[in-house]
């Protein structure tokens, strides 16, 4: 029996270990400076679906999300941030959200990278508090990598429909919709669907143009960029892709 039950608690202490080793020791949020004790984390092994949803990252002005979007077999990143930035038609201060899009995410078991960066899905787990985060090994936002064993928590605020439904077919950026989705749509329609997901981003549309008199009516709309191309998702492309084509129909 002396045994037995030494054996069970080696095998427990091994197994806590194990789930300890894979967690970096210093963790943190950066503009706060508060830090995390690393055994309140775990990592399991969750499906790529179960892994989307937004991360929020720091506090106030430093604040930005990581938008993680599940597209079938695969994982798409967005980095959503912001600066202070004059608004195009009232050329007062405003707050800008800006976007970079990471097509290509490479995922081994509950680490991941994309670019030059990399982090971990995990769980926090503190009294009778408990969440889904994400533990950055750089800093994508300052474009630098942590120290050894360090990294940044971001802590699960939302899913991504809720992140993008203050914008019209938000449904665009979550999922490529079959055609039927489309049905019934006159070109015009068509033609607001595909350039609300470049509004989306902050595109200048032609000024006077009929793009621009439409989006600008819009709350959500403040355009800032003449281009926005690479931001756009797989998922977006393919959308465009397929109302470009419906559009070529109804000519």
């Amino acid at each position: 029996m002396f045994v037995l039950r030494y054996l069970i608690t080696v095998v427990l202490i091994n197994c806590t270990s194990l789930a300890f080793a894979q967690i970096p020791k210093h963790i943190f949020n950066e503009n706060s400076g508060e830090e995390f004790s690393f055994k309140n984390f775990t990592s399991t092994t969750k499906t790529l679906k179960q892994r989307s949803g937004v991360y929020h990252f720091g506090e106030s002005e430093g604040e930005w999300d990581l938008v993680v979007l599940s597209n079938n077999d695969s994982l798409i990143i967005q980095l959503w941030s912001g600066s202070w930035g004059k608004d195009h038609y009232t050329k007062k201060e405003a707050w800008l959200h800006s976007c970079t899009t990471f097509n290509t995410v490479t995922v081994n078991g509950n680490k991941f990278s994309f670019g030059k960066y990399s982090g971990q899905f995990a769980e926090y787990k503190e009294e009778k508090t408990s969440a889904n985060t994400v533990l950055l090994f750089c800093d994508p936002i300052g474009e630098r990598t942590y120290g050894k064993d360090s990294a940044e928590l971001g802590f699960y605020s939302s899913p991504a429909a809720t992140f993008f439904d203050n914008k019209e077919y938000y449904q665009l950026s979550l999922a490529v919709q079959p055609d039927t989705y489309f049905a019934g749509k006159t070109k015009q329609q068509l033609k607001i669907m595909r350039n609300t997901i470049l509004a989306k981003y902050g595109l200048l549309f032609q000024a006077g143009g009929e793009m621009e008199k439409y989006f600008r009516k819009k709350e959500w709309y403040k355009p800032f960029k003449k281009e926005v191309g690479d931001c756009l998702t797989t998922i977006e492309q393919k959308n465009i892709a397929t109302i470009i084509k419906l559009e070529q129909l109804l000519n």
